[in-house]
């Protein structure tokens, strides 16, 4: 039989075209399958690893190990999920950039095997409880640090640049202990709580502008958060709560501080010597003193005419801000407070220019002569928004189930700038209200100290 010309060229054609869809849709089933695959294993990166892989790193360059303080060997381990390390000092050690210690659950401390204090390297990410901000993983202990700022200090933690420190709980309970030490450097501080330390959850010092956010700081001796030097870290959406000043700026500070809930403390923000941070957003609200104290050429920024505020000062007990010590007018316009609630020379029609800040020689700052928002590697800039719902003030966040609610208070270290506010001093254990009373601030000469 002979097949028409046609037939057969039209066979040929409906050939040609099974196989080209056929080889089609392996192309897109292939291409489909090689998606999900690598969907499924970002699924599956911790958050720490996340972030650096945000910094243009790929999986392959990540180095992953593990530490477990009940099941960890460091002498037969290689810090695999299988043969864990047993402490975080002998991750550190073994670690290098581009790599995320995934910590379990447990408690760090010198029973356990680890040296204080511990020492972060640049590039390196310490992951635990982030869900819980680190209430199943305590890092408890201190040793010696010398600053170069602020000389020989007891530490826990000493933060690095480019590091991240997420989801754990930190307590230094040794005399003048604090919780973590950045000195000068970029690290990312998030999702963890910071309590009992004697001293302060955190001390920033020197330059650099480190991101601390969504931390809990209770019940800490001295301060929440010390800043000095010319740091200019971001401050966003953290609690202080039950602490002695939930965040002491001195020096030249320009921190940036918005979103975070500062209540039940003794005072809500102590800013002095020549500090200028910009305050957005922030609810400062049943605190015993004052909301807000601001004391030496201190000029915090709390809002222009063109950019309010947008604080809520509430229930605090003397004053909502307290510039009676003040020797600069600060603009402090579209704010949520009771003007009688004010003492001292404070523009609440937000005409007096904000003071610019030196951007320094950050590489990760802008250089510009006015004041912003600086933007901190793998963080989303954020404008300041509704102040979420505010805890019972008598619920604190959840601690580790083995770290005592007991109040302990210490004082804060003297600057080099003339005028100081002292934090509290009591011993261990003492309940919350027999706190010692302090006078106004006072001038320290040098040769005094």
């Amino acid at each position: 039989m002979i097949v028409p010309k046609k037939s057969v060229n039209t066979r040929t054609n409906s050939l040609s075209f099974s196989i080209l869809s056929l080889t089609f849709g392996l192309g897109v089933t292939s291409t489909i399958l090689f998606i999900t695959s690598i969907s499924s294993v970002f699924a599956q990166v911790p958050r720490g690893v996340e972030q650096i892989l945000q910094g243009e790193k790929t999986i392959s360059q990540i180095n992953q190990s593990f530490v477990n303080p009940n099941k960890g060997n460091d002498k037969t381990g290689n810090g695999s999920i299988s043969a864990p390390w047993r402490t975080i000092s002998q991750a550190l050690e073994a670690s290098s950039s581009n790599s995320v210690i995934i910590l379990s659950p447990g408690t760090y401390s010198t029973q356990t095997g680890e040296v204080f204090p511990l020492m972060l390297k640049p590039g390196v990410a310490i992951q635990g409880d982030i869900n819980s901000k680190g209430r199943t993983v305590t890092i408890t202990g201190g040793g010696e640090y010398l600053s170069r700022s602020f000389g020989g200090q007891n530490v826990a933690i000493v933060g690095a640049n480019q590091a991240s420190l997420t989801g754990v709980t930190v307590t230094n309970s040794n005399p003048r202990g604090y919780g973590l030490w950045i000195e000068s450097s970029n690290i990312l501080v998030r999702e963890n709580t910071f309590t009992n330390n004697t001293q302060d959850g955190i001390a920033v010092a020197g330059n650099g502008t480190p991101s601390i956010s969504k931390n809990s700081f209770v019940r800490n001796g001295a301060n929440g958060i010390t800043i000095s030097g010319n740091a200019r870290p971001e401050i966003r959406e953290n609690i202080f709560q039950e602490t002695g000043f939930g965040i002491n700026i001195a020096q030249n500070a320009a921190p940036v501080v918005v979103d975070n809930q500062i209540q039940n403390n003794r005072s809500g923000i102590i800013v002095q010597a020549n500090a200028t941070p910009m305050l957005r957003n922030n609810l400062l609200q049943g605190n015993r003193e004052d909301g807000l104290v601001v004391i030496a050429r201190a000029r915090p920024d709390l809002g222009t005419s063109y950019d309010p505020g947008k604080n809520i000062f509430r229930n605090n007990g003397r004053y909502d801000i307290n510039a009676q010590s003040a020797k600069l007018v600060f603009s402090a316009a579209g704010n949520n407070l009771v003007s009688n609630r004010i003492s001292g020379k404070v523009d609440l029609q937000g005409t007096t220019a904000p003071t610019a800040i030196n951007p320094g020689s950050n590489p990760l700052s802008t250089e510009t002569s006015a004041r912003t928002v600086p933007n901190f590697p793998n963080q989303r800039t954020l404008t300041p928004s509704k102040i979420k719902p505010v805890p019972n003030p008598n619920q604190l966040p959840l601690l580790p189930n083995n770290l005592s609610n007991s109040s302990q208070f210490n004082y804060t270290q003297l600057d080099s700038g003339a005028i100081e506010f002292v934090a509290p001093q009591a011993a261990a254990g003492e309940n919350t209200q027999n706190w010692v009373s302090i006078s106004d601030p006072q001038i320290y000469p040098a040769s005094q100290r």
